[in-house]
């Protein structure tokens, strides 16, 4: 035993020698930060108005936004649910890589723009989005409130802005219902980091200590179903302590399904489909949060009819 652990520190040094060997070689090919401003003038001439825009590998894409600007990555698309509701995607690689969530999609144009290859790409089967509920949640549509007891939730724009830190609860914007049972348990858009600690953007709505949290979308439309997707900040829900989350959907008084979301399961995808009430022009969409222990469930989903 003692032979084999003395070779086993002998490969210490042998790893270091590596890793500095690899390190040299990332920095004689990566593209340095001037760089990535030949970019700019081929994606002025490629991209469209609602373009997914998509970096790979994945740390190159804040230095590719410090070149382009704010404009080619809005809030919807940064922290998006998934990218099939995107028909059209636009990739800037660098050293060949290719993006994971567009894999599916179809090459139509190709350019070279110094050290990137710019992709254009077309989703073979895009899934149109008829209701964003995120996108909607203000009072022109929505509404939220507690079961047990009855409390009515109100909506403020000008809020405290609040933010968790490492390990608490996501940002607290100023648009937000507030709601009376507690602060840390109003309604509101915001981002969470997934188990990837990729930004997801949803509806931060944390169950109540009795009763459920429903949160309720008034004169919706509506496609053939609603695709979600529900999880939590993932600091929060890879220790595995927190009761299972339910998320009960139910469209004009009718239950549609329940969901449950439980720690380690990350941002995880739900699908309801609407039956008779596919194709509504005026819908009222309920989506009901509940949990036997209510305490630290940062909750948060995000849905759309489709």
């Amino acid at each position: 035993m003692k032979v084999r652990a003395s070779w086993l520190y002998l490969l210490l040094p042998i790893a270091g020698v590596f890793e500095l060997c690899m390190g040299i070689r990332g920095r004689s090919v990566a593209p340095r930060a001037e760089d990535y401003d030949a970019i700019i003038p081929v994606m002025a001439s490629l991209y469209r108005e609602g373009d997914l825009v998509v970096v790979a590998p994945r740390w190159a894409e804040p230095h590719v936004r410090r070149a382009l600007g704010d404009a080619y990555f809005p809030l919807d698309a940064i922290g998006r649910s998934d990218s099939q509701r995107f028909s059209r995607a636009i990739e800037i690689s660098v050293l060949g890589e290719e993006a994971p969530d567009t894999q599916r999609f179809r090459e139509v144009e190709r350019k070279r723009a110094g050290d990137f290859s710019i992709r254009v790409l077309e989703n073979p089967q895009p899934e149109p989005v008829v209701f964003d509920f995120v996108d909607h949640l203000e009072p022109r549509y929505a509404s939220a409130f507690g079961t047990d007891p009855e409390v009515r939730c109100t909506w403020s724009d000008r809020a405290r802005v609040a933010s968790g830190g490492l390990g608490g609860h996501p940002t607290f914007p100023p648009k937000r219902f507030l709601c009376q049972e507690d602060f840390y348990l109003n309604v509101s858009a915001t981002i969470i980091a997934d188990e990837k600690f990729l930004p997801r953007r949803c509806i931060y709505a944390h169950p109540t200590p009795t009763g459920a949290r429903v949160v309720r979308f008034e004169k919706v439309p509506l496609g053939d179903r609603i695709v979600g997707h529900s999880g939590m900040y993932w600091m929060i829900e890879r220790s595995h302590l927190g009761a299972p989350v339910d998320l009960e959907v139910r469209v004009d008084g009718d239950s549609l399904g329940t969901f449950s979301h439980s720690d380690g399961e990350g941002w995880k995808r739900f699908e309801v489909a609407l039956g008779s009430h596919a194709g509504a022009t005026e819908a009222s969409v309920e989506f009901v949060v509940s949990a036997k222990r209510y305490e630290h469930r940062h909750f948060c989903f995000q849905a759309d009819s489709r």
